[in-house]
């Protein structure tokens, strides 16, 4: 076994996170031939093969190639430390912190906070992942995720902790129809506590369903602000757009959330995640 080059490492936890060639070299921001080049590099330095592609084509790392992630991850950490621990020499925090949330509360509720979070931390940089999937902590998809449910997977490699508890109430726009329309939610996405209490609603009353189905609260959102009808939305969002009208209903709030965060238990010192983890917390969540 022939010695290697270290940051061939990044492409190898590159593609382990993404599963694909072409995803890989779009996030190290090379040419997916440049990446397969230097998997394959590494794979000949250390003499074995890290992946293997199944049939679907996504490429599945082997035992060895496990191994080799794990302490790659490792490595990687370390340079993150360094890079900060220099940085907090000089009392300032730096580094990339990768937060990842369902995309309304990714675009309409953290985006208009992060300008606040900039100013106090001018070299740090946030890749905001708005997403409606659970990223995968564990493959470091994200360093940081906000869920909207209790966690159930991670095991003792992430923990997670009640970052909040969200407010829904029923809006409509600010011109509505005489008669309340509720927009549901399609088959797949029923389950959602929102859709269940608009279900309930319908129901026990004489409203009636409005001609969209949609698979998550932002397109509910614009539909209500467009006209098509009414929707259960977290007030945090919801009260600040002034294309929406509240509905008046006798219990406040209709519904709650709690709102996760998930990270890695290795980050703890990380002093980027720390100073993202304050931002988080002090938001109005409400």
């Amino acid at each position: 076994m022939q010695g290697f080059d270290w940051d061939d490492l990044k492409f190898a936890l590159a593609l382990h996170r993404t599963g694909r060639m072409a995803r890989a070299a779009r996030a190290l921001g090379v040419n997916e031939t440049t990446a397969a080049r230097r998997v394959r590099a590494l794979e000949h330095a250390l003499g074995a093969a890290l992946f293997l592609r199944d049939q679907s084509g996504t490429y599945v790392a082997t035992d060895i190639g496990l191994t080799i992630i794990d302490h790659a991850e490792t490595i990687e950490h370390e340079h993150h430390q360094i890079l900060e621990q220099v940085c907090e020499t000089a009392q300032r925090i730096s580094g990339t912190v990768r937060l990842s949330a369902v995309p309304l509360i990714a675009n309409r509720f953290l985006v208009p906070h992060l300008p606040a979070l900039f100013a106090q931390h001018p070299e740090l940089t946030v890749e905001l992942l708005p997403s409606a999937s659970n990223l995968d902590l564990t493959r470091r998809e994200a360093d940081l995720a906000i869920r909207l449910a209790m966690p159930s997977d991670g095991g003792l490699a992430t923990k997670a902790q009640k970052l909040a508890t969200l407010s829904f109430a029923a809006y409509t726009s600010t011109t509505p129809p005489n008669q309340t329309r509720w927009i549901t939610y399609d088959d797949a996405h029923s389950s959602l506590p929102q859709a269940r209490w608009i279900a309930t609603t319908l129901a026990r009353s004489n409203d009636s369903i409005a001609p969209l189905r949609v698979a998550d609260a932002e397109t509910a959102l614009e539909a209500v602000a467009a006209g098509v009808g009414a929707a259960l939305l977290p007030t945090c969002v919801a009260d600040n757009d002034p294309r929406l009208s509240l509905l008046p209903f006798t219990d406040a709030p209709l519904l709650t959330r709690d709102a996760w965060l998930l990270s890695h238990t290795r980050d703890d010192t990380r002093a980027s995640i720390g100073a993202v983890k304050d931002w988080l917390g002090g938001r109005p969540w409400g």
